[in-house]
């Protein structure tokens, strides 16, 4: 298919229009039509997809590479068959109307006359249709579900000098309209509609082929370092990008996004457990320093925990492992989507953030969600066990309760020497150091309850040590107890995490 003269792939397409999920497949960036083919040609194949989904309508699963369009887009053709493929969708929200709206913007100076009666021949003056032309009466289909957007549309009016006397006349249309409607919905454009939010932040299966492991890469300052030793022990968010695209709303803005991510890392407190990187589409041409400069011209600061990368040896070991939207004609790249994954500890994608731009808060939860699913323990191998389970939990409490510091080593000892080693002749040499020790005890653990907020391990340590000093004065006969709670309390104050703001 991949050598088929693009008419008889349109007539094809035509063929296929009763078959919305067969054209969802031919939209795919990755699909052997789009290769070896000019940018030009690959926005006319795509354009008669969506208007061959616009006769017979779009499904869900269609939808997203509509919204796509709509949300990033910046080509009048594309964008002007998204619009008039959404108003084809049977479940029309209140969502919808901010992609339209962020259409608008977009192709406020874009805007131009367009066909769509005939393969190829779109750049007709006659035809009568334009992006924003199809944008107002996608609008119109909406509503009273559009009210929400009303004040923005106020305000493209204010500064619409740049529009044609017809748009401006469409846009005052569809305000009046939206002025005196009455929605019995609630207008939010601030989410995706119901059906495609999974598939906007959608799960990945963390099973992934070992291959990629040793994929070399050389990163903004020249370094060599393999995949395993970028990805592994810690979880990271990757985006991709090349320097040479010519979409502002694309990589620019995602590597900017990514910069922005940086701060909210450090902010949150998980610098060095999140890292980020941003590995190129085109790493013949982006070279380091082209990487860092573009990087930095957008607000990134580069350093070990925030790569810019390129695989020297090419990225289609890259492309198979993550299922890369992108396509090329020799080594350019003629069409992409926005795509930013989540890796875990082990290096597996487990998430994805695809074709809608990407909110930088809600990509930085979903890291959280998977730093604290999976945490450190992630980076391990699974191993089969090779010794019976009464042994691993035998030797793991041994482990536990084994003195692994010099407070522990205290704990133990202003314990159980202050509690019963009085029958040993060498007790009066030792007592000073055990009360010491008993001290050091104390304060180490409400040094601890402080670093975490909780005071519960401290105070019995407080409890258990106060039982053994009363004893020990022939006020109680309670040492017994007094060192119980006092191991109890500093393994509590042991397992207790440093609280988010002492990070």
């Amino acid at each position: 298919m991949r050598a088929a003269a693009e008419v008889d792939i349109a007539s094809m397409v035509d063929g296929l229009a009763v078959d919305p999920d067969r054209c969802a497949d031919l939209l795919r960036e990755d699909h052997e039509i789009y290769d070896q083919r000019g940018a030009a040609a690959v926005v006319r194949l795509r354009g008669w997809i969506l208007l061959a989904l616009a006769r017979t309508g779009i499904t869900d699963r269609t939808l997203f590479h509509v919204l796509e369009e709509l949300d990033a887009g910046l080509d009048p053709y594309l964008v002007a068959a998204a619009a008039r493929a959404l108003r084809t969708y049977p479940h029309p929200s209140p969502e919808l109307a901010a992609f339209v709206v962020r259409a608008i913007e977009n192709m406020m100076a874009h805007d131009e006359p367009l066909s769509f009666e005939r393969y190829g021949e779109y750049a007709v003056s006659s035809a009568g249709t334009s992006p924003l032309q199809e944008l107002f009466v996608t609008l119109s289909w909406l509503g009273p579900l559009a009210r929400g957007v009303l004040p923005e549309l106020e305000a493209l009016r204010r500064h619409s000098h740049a529009l044609s006397k017809a748009r401006r006349r469409d846009l005052d249309r569809v305000i009046a309209t939206l002025r005196t409607s009455v929605s019995g919905v609630e207008p939010s454009c601030c989410s995706l509609p119901l059906g495609i939010r999974d598939l906007w932040s959608s799960a990945r299966d963390p099973r992934q082929p070992a291959a990629i492991g040793k994929t070399a890469f050389e990163d903004h300052d020249g370094n060599r370092v393999a995949f395993d030793d970028l990805f592994r022990g810690h979880v990271s968010i990757v985006a991709f990008f090349y320097t040479r695209c010519d979409n502002p709303l694309k990589c620019s803005l995602s590597i900017t996004k990514l910069g922005r991510l940086q701060r909210l890392i450090e902010e949150g407190g998980f610098t060095g457990r999140i890292h980020t990187a941003a590995i190129t589409y085109d790493p013949a041409f982006d070279l380091p320093d082209r990487l860092r400069r573009y990087g930095e011209a957008r607000g990134m600061r580069p350093g070990p925990n925030h790569r810019l990368l390129r695989a020297p040896g090419g990225i289609d070991a890259l492309q198979r492992h993550f299922a890369l939207g992108v396509n090329f004609i020799e080594s350019l790249v003629n069409r992409h989507r926005i795509e930013a994954y989540i890796l875990d500890a082990r290096g597996h994608a487990v998430c994805v953030f695809e074709r809608i731009r990407w909110d930088e808060q809600a990509v930085l939860d979903r890291a959280v969600g998977v730093l604290q699913e999976r945490g450190a323990t992630a980076a391990l191998p699974t191993r089969r066990p090779v010794v019976s389970p009464i042994a691993t939990v035998v030797v793991s409490l041994a482990w536990m309760f084994f003195p692994k510091c010099p407070m522990c080593w205290a704990a133990y000892a202003s314990t159980l020497g202050v509690a019963g080693l009085e029958r040993f002749p060498y007790l009066p040499w030792v007592q000073p150091l055990l009360a010491v020790a008993m001290l050091v005890t104390l304060g180490g653990a409400w040094l601890r309850a402080r670093e975490s907020g909780r005071i519960e391990g401290a105070s019995l340590v407080t409890a258990g040590l106060t039982m053994i000093v009363l004893s020990r004065i022939a006020v109680l006969d309670a040492a017994g107890w007094g060192v119980g709670l006092t191991m109890i309390g500093s393994a509590l104050g042991a397992f207790a995490r440093p609280s988010a703001g002492n990070r």
